[in-house]
């Protein structure tokens, strides 16, 4: 039982230092704050869009947790699933690389070109941050058994429900942005398609 409170204790402390340095206002090397509140910033034209990206998507996530909590045969095929999109993600972050919008000669159409793309970028580095958090719980989740933590002062049935709505909850937004994403690029394409360039 000791050993596997300070497992327990090590995988908790560990878990959430790694997410207070990515989060922290003075972090210069990975500030994920910025990007969060950068992505948040994308709605503020339409408030309707926080009901349908953050606040329907938990109460679908609380349905869905009491209907059926996650198990490790859930984070396997999560994890496969998690995986696949990761690969996509990067796959588009290429891509996004590639764009050169300066032959483009209506200035007001390249700053806008230019402002969707930087918005694509951090949508992606937002939700590979939210794949990555599932992973992680991923990880965690199918090395440790409910029944290692029995001896836990917790409701080992209210933890799982818990631990279930935020898996529900962080993968239901993960796939709303993909939407999201594939909206900007659908745009940036149309962009390219249509706008004016300069003659090389």
């Amino acid at each position: 039982m000791t050993s596997e409170l300070i497992g327990v204790l090590l995988v908790s402390v560990s878990v959430l230092l790694i997410l207070w340095c990515f989060i922290k206002k003075t972090e210069y090397f990975f500030n994920m704050r910025n990007v969060i509140i950068n992505h948040l910033a994308l709605f503020k034209k339409s408030k309707v869009q926080y009901l349908v990206f953050y606040v329907f998507p938990l109460t679908f996530s609380v349905g869905l947790a009491i209907l059926q909590e996650v198990n490790k045969d859930f984070f396997s095929i999560l994890s496969v699933v998690l995986s696949i999109i990761v690969s996509i993600l990067f796959a588009i972050l290429s891509i996004l690389c590639g764009q050169d919008y300066s032959s483009v000669i209506d200035n007001v159409q390249k700053k806008y070109a230019i402002k969707v793309m930087k918005q694509t970028i951090n949508a992606i580095i937002f939700t590979s941050f939210l794949s990555m958090f599932l992973l992680l719980c991923s990880l965690i989740f199918v090395v440790v058994d409910t029944e290692t933590l029995a001896w836990t002062l917790f409701d080992i049935v209210k933890m799982e429900q818990i631990i279930s709505g935020v898996v529900y909850y962080t993968f239901t937004v993960i796939l709303l942005n993909l939407f999201l994403i594939i909206k900007y690029m659908s745009k940036l394409i149309e962009f390219n398609l249509i706008a004016p360039k300069k003659e090389k």
